[in-house]
């Protein structure tokens, strides 16, 4: 089953593929005048709009701001990946959302759940592309990191 995601790049990323499209294709200006003078050759055009907007992101870093860089991204999950989603890890996803937390503790207290049990559905999630777990001292910070889930069907 194929499921489109908006999810959060992490800087690091987006770095390596800026450099993998610089390698490509020299210069984020060079595309840009090829596009000005409607010779973008087929296919690159969506390259060239995900490596304007990563390059705003980490501008705008730059400047001050919080990276922030949301992408779509197909996700294909089989069968097995699908019957991972229970409706007690979307409960965690739906959660992650709408409040921060400060530890995998502290969301487990926040939603009444036992906490070696909301660490293993965070690890799945985690395994699945969903969630990121970032270490922070002594702890680990559950963070969402796809903020829209679309399940294309047919």
């Amino acid at each position: 089953m194929e499921w489109r995601v908006v999810k959060s790049i992490p800087m690091h990323q987006v770095q390596t593929r800026m450099a993998i499209l610089r390698e490509k294709y020299g210069s984020l200006s060079h595309l840009h005048e090829e596009f000005t003078k409607g010779r973008m050759p087929p296919g690159v055009f969506d390259e060239y709009i995900d490596w304007t907007n990563m390059d705003h992101a980490l501008r705008a870093y730059q400047e001050g701001e919080d990276f922030e860089y949301l992408a779509e991204e197909n996700l294909i999950l089989g069968e097995a990946e699908y019957m991972l989603l229970t409706a007690k890890r979307l409960e965690l996803l739906d959660f992650l959302g709408a409040e921060p937390v400060l530890s995998i503790n502290d969301l487990a207290e926040k939603l009444g759940r036992n906490v070696k049990n909301v660490y293993n559905d965070l690890k799945i999630l985690e395994r699945l592309g969903f969630v990121a777990l970032r270490k922070e001292g002594r702890s680990l910070v559950p963070e969402q990191i796809v903020y829209e889930i679309n399940i294309l069907l047919g």
